[in-house]
């Protein structure tokens, strides 16, 4: 409808220069906008941003992987935009990185955030992560891709797999190895040694959990006979884990007397076992020894194994049948290992069987399907294992299915290449789009390598210098203390609710102790850092009871770069444009701002009405606290009832906190009131407590005087009523006008100072961890040199990310069986320009 006018006025203008008119019509593009400003939009960077609100709540893993495959594959793969945040530009994106720093966590960034100037200052979108179980990297290759166009199977591709029987016992999805392991029906047909069936009763059982999961690990497993007098007996064993390693070869003298080595294919003479006194019970004690609870036993005919070891263990995985053949026939490890691995094993040039190169042959060929899913496996090797020269039958009509696949199998599919740089591990990846290097500098050169030949669509990059940290390092550095401050000398009667009363204004308190020394001191400790900082601010040199009272942080060799500390918090991306303001009630019938701001005007809704100045001052300027002048903080309250502003109160004389109470009746603080005496803290409202959207809109309304609000935030709080807020101005002006004017609220003015909090952390105190052992001393030094090393290093691997990448740093955190600790994202899009100007740190804006 919007053209329709152009088409008329085009039509009834006759004149010559009609060309002219057209050309404004021929260079309007989208909604009617001239075509360059369209164009300039298409043209616009890939971004990414997180709601304000939503920053608060921790991230997940199956949310991060939502992010992955939109970035990936977009609207195209029929893949959602993730519910979190929102990525614009979508198709522009050159690619998509990410790091994960094993072993880091959430606390153990901020124990140390001055040595991670690249990490706090780089990525504007940051958000607290939930530790998962299992391995990240895993999950997220592993992740299920549903309704994806590039999850196709052709029809007719799918009616010449079904008659195949490695198709007919697992379907043609790639799944995790727990989709491979035997189940107990299965070991009982194959004669697996089980606990509680006949032949096994002098086997011993592995200590195992009942439950795997895909990323457990997995152990390649390999034994040599010997015939005695009683048959087939154990006479060497080797063990290898999922990284190559060999981790047990041990010949095994048998119990009973040997009639035949065996030699052509153990390798084993009689001079070798000669020496040996290694037995049986001393292998199956070292085998329970190496394996985890979750470990998952791989070799070729498994059964045979352990049953020479005598051994039951109820997670296994055996070659022989993952590769299936028609009439239960098997092939002989030798032909896979050729076919598939490409290598020449148990060759005639040596003597006998080597049980770790045929160990470490089956588990290579266990990870090969895994990774690479029984349809590819069947379509890659159909006519060199099954004996069928012709390809499978195709088809050229396609029809969507809604299966679900792969992430790393829809990538491929896609044309999309996806690459993991970091050290050995199972993941669900082809072992060719995979480089294991032994140091955090290899990986490092390596993809920087990777990147300047073929920068991939995928990279994931695994730094793990940080893993023996948390074994090794006293996480708890200075988190509570910084949230700290010692109060005095304080009245002699003064208790700790009154304490608690005085300094409540300025944040959340999480405790308070008093302490007896020669005068009264206290030490009070806030849920932030605003607290504190509000506090030595605002209260430091006040007068009770006509003595000054000092209020200070504590003085320790863990403090002496607070200031350093704060510094940097408050040039935190994060809290551009943020203030932290407190002294809030919960009232929302009275609010007034001042008339002027800054000398212009304000269009106020509220009427004008006198600032009262009740905000403590410090360096001894008492107000309101004179006891020949006493002051009406209530509105009110008759003039027979003068009440001490809640900032001054005596343990002599108790303040009425209440606006419509009698001096009978105390008012005990909302916070510590007696079930008996409930207090009500309401301005001219009635019993019932407003909700908290009504405290939301009118805290929009009374800030929002000094600029646009993008959002605002309430820390949570075990109480009814909530006293503090973080407010989110667009622009630094606005932050100026907000701290340099006083507003308000509800009778009392309010205080306000820049955030230092980023908006994911709900609380410092929270986060604190507890000490591992680790001695202090000089590897303290040691410690913060290696967490400055990780962050040069992926500020390296940053600037190697060509334009316009998105990149993902994840600190996974740690599970474990005390607790968890959370671990921390960052994301930013790659950008070829300098920030935008309103993201600048706070201290440019004040």
């Amino acid at each position: 409808m919007e053209n329709i006018p152009v088409c008329h006025k085009r039509k009834r203008d006759p004149s010559p220069n009609a060309q002219n008119a057209k050309r404004p019509a021929r260079e309007t593009g989208c909604n009617g906008a001239p075509q360059h400003e369209c164009l300039s939009r298409s043209r616009r960077p890939p971004r990414l941003s997180a709601p304000f609100d939503r920053i608060q709540e921790p991230v997940t893993l199956n949310e991060l992987t939502e992010l992955l495959h939109f970035a990936l594959l977009g609207k195209t793969g029929r893949v959602k935009q993730p519910s979190w945040c929102r990525l614009r530009g979508q198709s522009r994106l050159a690619g998509v990185n990410v790091v994960v720093l094993e072993g880091m966590t959430q606390d153990l960034f901020y124990a140390h955030y001055l040595h991670f100037p690249h990490l706090r200052s780089a990525f504007r979108t940051r958000c607290s992560f939930t530790p998962s179980p299992g391995s990240s990297i895993c999950s997220i290759f592993g992740s299920q891709v549903s309704g994806s166009e590039s999850s196709v199977v052709s029809h007719g591709e799918l009616e010449g797999l079904r008659w195949h029987p490695v198709i007919q016992r697992f379907g043609v999805a790639t799944r995790g190895l727990t989709a491979y392991t035997l189940t107990l029906e299965e070991r009982i047909k194959k004669h697996f040694p089980v606990k509680g069936m006949p032949g096994s009763e002098d086997c011993v059982c592995t200590l195992c959990d009942d439950i795997i999961t895909d990323s457990s690990p997995l152990y390649g497993l390999d034994c040599e006979m010997c015939v005695t007098e009683q048959g087939y007996e154990l006479a060497r064993v080797s063990l290898v884990d999922s990284r190559g390693r060999c981790l047990l070869d041990q010949l095994v003298k048998p119990e009973n007397r040997i009639l035949n080595y065996l030699t052509r294919f153990s390798g084993i003479t009689r001079a070798m076992l000669q020496p040996i006194t290694t037995t049986l019970r001393d292998v199956q004690s070292k085998l329970k020894e190496l394996l985890p609870r979750d470990a998952v036993l791989v070799g070729h005919s498994l059964d045979n194994d352990l049953r020479a070891l005598k051994l039951i263990h109820p997670h296994v995985i055996d070659t022989s049948l993952l590769y299936k053949r028609d009439f239960g026939q098997r092939f002989k490890l030798k032909v896979l290992a050729e076919a598939i691995l490409l290598k020449q094993i148990q060759t005639e040039e040596v003597k006998g069987h080597d049980p770790r190169e045929d160990a470490q042959a089956a588990l290579e060929l266990a990870q090969y399907f895994i990774t690479t899913g029984p349809r590819q496996v069947v379509q890659q090797h159909v006519g060199g294992l099954w004996g069928d020269n012709q390809s499978l039958p195709e088809s050229p009509v396609r029809h969507t299915h809604t299966e679900d696949y792969r992430f790393s199998e829809v990538l491929q599919r896609s044309g999309q290449s996806a690459v993991f740089i970091g050290h050995r591990a199972d993941i669900p990846l082809a072992l060719s789009n995979q480089q294991w290097h032994s140091s955090d500098r290899e990986v490092l050169s390596s993809f920087r390598r990777r990147i300047e030949e073929d920068p991939p669509s995928l990279s994931v990059v695994q730094f793990s210098d940080s893993r023996l940290l948390l074994s090794q390092h006293m996480v708890c550095v200075r988190l509570r203390e910084m949230c700290v401050v010692f109060a005095g000398p304080l009245p002699p009667a003064y208790t700790e609710r009154e304490v608690k009363k005085l300094f409540r204004s300025c944040g959340t308190i999480r405790n308070v102790r008093m302490l007896n020394t020669h005068t009264l001191h206290a030490e009070v400790e806030f849920e932030l850092l605003e607290g504190a900082q509000l506090a030595v601010e605002t209260l430091n040199g006040l007068l009770l009871q006509e003595a000054p009272c000092k209020v200070q942080r504590p003085v320790k060799e863990s403090m002496l770069d607070l200031d350093v500390f704060l510094a940097a918090l408050r040039d935190d991306p994060l809290n551009a444009n943020l203030i932290y303001a407190a002294r809030l009630k919960a009232s929302v019938n009275h609010t007034r701002v001042p008339a002027k701001v800054n000398g212009n005007m304000l269009h106020a809704k509220y009427p004008e009405h006198p600032v009262k100045d009740n905000v403590l001052g410090a360096n001894g300027d008492e107000r309101h606290a004179s006891s020949s002048e006493p002051c009406e903080d209530e509105r009110h309250a008759s003039s027979s009832e003068p009440c001490e502003d809640e900032r001054h109160v005596s343990s002599s004389e108790p303040c009425e906190d209440e606006r419509h109470a009698s001096s009978s009746e105390p008012c005990e603080d909302e916070r510590h009131a007696s079930s008996s005496e409930p207090c009500e803290d309401e301005r001219h409202a009635s019993s019932s407590e407003p909700c908290e959207d009504d405290l939301r809109h009118n805290l929009r309304d009374t800030f929002g005087q000094f600029g646009t609000i993008e959002g605002i935030i309430m820390p949570t709080t075990t109480t009814r009523k909530r006293r503090h807020a973080f407010i989110k101005y667009q622009s630094c002006s606005s932050v100026k006008a907000a701290l340099s004017s006083p507003v308000e609220l509800w009778d009392r003015k309010s205080s306000a100072c820049l955030a230092l909090t980023p908006p994911h952390l709900p609380s410092w105190v929270s986060m604190e961890t507890t000490p591992l052992g680790y001695p202090p001393g000089n590897q303290d030094q040691e410690v913060e040199h290696a967490m400055r090393k990780l962050d040069g290093r992926v500020r390296k691997l940053f600037k190697s990310l060509p334009d316009h990448t998105l990149s993902i740093v994840l600190l996974p955190g740690v599970t474990g069986p005390h607790g968890n600790l959370t671990g921390l994202c960052f994301l930013e899009v790659k950008q070829a320009t300098p920030p935008h100007p309103n993201h600048l740190p706070e201290h440019a804006c004040v």
